[in-house]
């Protein structure tokens, strides 16, 4: 069977169901049989990430490397990783593998150029550990891009309660926390605002605005895309990029 995609999830299990639903709505399918064969290890259990990158552990990094090798075995040909904190380890991570990790930055700016947006202040709604590892940061700024996170009372008041109201299961306490950090950041004339944790587009959706022009950028959305393309392109059909 060609096209496997492995999904590295359970961080969190709601994220990763979120993801999967979006890959579904994006894969031009007519019947079961045109849907891309999924291959998911969901483990909560592991260590958090944002934590760990502000502790200066690396203690999530042999969980993530036993699930893409429990991924590979099984038969994944790409793996997909519906957390954009633990992108902090991507190296490490691929450095050991012999198939493609979709990046869900690359894939959240190449949707950002996409529809307009090639370079210029964009705002940034993520975990504390993605901010300052600089995970979006730094592959931006070679394209272009300025990212603008709130300041820390905003982080810690608004996003990381937010982020932690929505893993509760509180979706809309997590929305208002949420909506109230978007609104202070389009305050600056962001372009666009990326939603780079996979709980906030759970509560912020692409649809919706934080203020006129403008407008969210769901890289989960933008990472189940870059999956589509990527299991097409495998199976030798059209490439969708770039299409709503």
């Amino acid at each position: 069977m060609k096209g496997v995609l492995g999904i590295l999830g359970g961080m969190g299990p709601l994220a990763t169901v979120d993801f999967m639903q979006k890959v579904i709505e994006a894969t031009p399918a007519t019947r079961d049989q045109d849907h891309i064969p999924l291959l998911v290890h969901a483990v909560p259990q592991v260590p958090d990430r944002a934590e760990a990158i502000l502790t200066g552990s690396d203690e999530p990094l042999a969980w993530l490397q036993e699930g893409t090798k429990i991924l590979r075995a099984a038969g994944a040909e790409a793996i997909a990783i519906p957390c954009n904190t633990a992108h902090y380890w991507y190296d490490n991570l691929t450095s050991e593998l012999d198939i493609p990790v979709l990046h869900i930055v690359d894939a959240a700016a190449a949707q950002l150029q996409s529809i307009g947006i090639t370079n210029g202040t964009v705002g940034l709604l993520a975990t504390k550990g993605t901010v300052a590892a600089g995970v979006y940061q730094k592959r931006f700024e070679k394209l272009g891009f300025t990212c603008l996170a709130p300041g820390d009372a905003l982080q810690s008041d608004n996003v990381t309660a937010g982020i932690a109201a929505v893993k509760a299961g509180d979706l809309q306490s997590g929305r208002v926390l949420l909506e109230a950090a978007a609104r202070n950041l389009a305050q600056h004339n962001c372009k666009s605002i990326v939603l780079g944790c996979t709980e906030i587009p759970i509560v912020l959706t692409a649809d919706m605005s934080p203020a006129p022009g403008t407008g969210y950028l769901d890289a989960t959305q933008a990472l189940a895309r870059a999956a589509v393309d990527w299991h097409l392109q495998a199976t030798g059909k059209p490439e969708i990029s770039g299409t709503v």
